[in-house]
């Protein structure tokens, strides 16, 4: 009863995916991604078990962001995602044709459905916190009448940004704990990914220190928790009007 039980349950994981990968940028693939992985944890069933070949998933790598200058709360989001998604993350540096500066990117590693969920949730985040921070900061300049100055704009979005990616990291604890209690389990990255991803840190230049700027803004760290800890993370959350900063 219980096999019986199982497979259909793989059926519905196998059918969530399906959705998932031919809607890649949409809510209902959003929703597909996490239900998908939810009744995976829930059953104990591995990425192995919902894939049409009896091979293991690939360990595989997906880049997450454009080549750039990356911020420093994008490193930080980056490895909220890495631990609540199975997976684990890097940095490739590089210098594009007529640029003097070294840009950079994020990099997912781990198991193809799981890279691939890390990665739409990072874009989603992402976009969340550009709209919230930058929407928080020109209501505050209205609110306070107060003349904008480019000190006073950093310091607001970095103890924002500050607050939300710990309400954000508070949210995903949460998630956790609760599928402990209700199902005995933990999201816990595979030992075949942890491995993998030793061997290839071998690779890997020397680590530079991720600064952190200081909470200058206290009631802009409180909302951007708030904030962090609340919305919901799908596309109908995020407008259109998204502003990179």
């Amino acid at each position: 009863m219980k096999q019986a039980r199982n497979e259909s349950i793989i059926k519905k994981i196998k059918g969530l995916l399906a959705i998932a990968n031919d809607n890649k940028n949409d809510e209902e693939s959003q929703s597909a991604f996490l239900l998908a992985q939810k009744l995976m944890m829930k059953h104990d069933i591995s990425a192995g078990d919902v894939t049409d070949t009896p091979e293991k998933e690939e360990i595989t790598k997906g880049q997450a962001t454009a080549y750039k200058r990356l911020f420093w709360w994008e490193r930080t989001l980056a490895g909220i995602m890495a631990k609540n998604f199975k997976v684990e993350f890097y940095y490739s540096n590089r210098v594009l044709n007529g640029d003097q500066r070294r840009k950079s990117t994020i990099v997912f590693f781990g198991y193809e459905s799981d890279v691939q969920l890390a990665k739409e949730m990072y874009v989603l985040a992402y976009d969340a916190i550009v709209l919230y921070a930058n929407r928080f900061v020109d209501d505050y300049y209205k609110e306070n009448f107060i003349e904008r100055s480019i000190k006073k704009t950093r310091d607001l979005k970095n103890s924002y940004i500050t607050g939300f990616l710990e309400g954000l990291k508070q949210k995903f604890n949460e998630q956790v704990s609760q599928l402990k209690e209700e199902y005995g389990l933990m999201v816990i990255k595979p030992k075949e990914v942890r491995e993998a991803y030793k061997e290839l840190s071998k690779t890997f230049g020397k680590p530079t220190k991720l600064r952190i700027p200081n909470i200058e803004e206290f009631a802009a760290y409180q909302r951007g928790h708030q904030d962090g800890n609340t919305i919901d993370y799908t596309k109908s959350t995020i407008n259109d009007d998204v502003v990179t900063f």
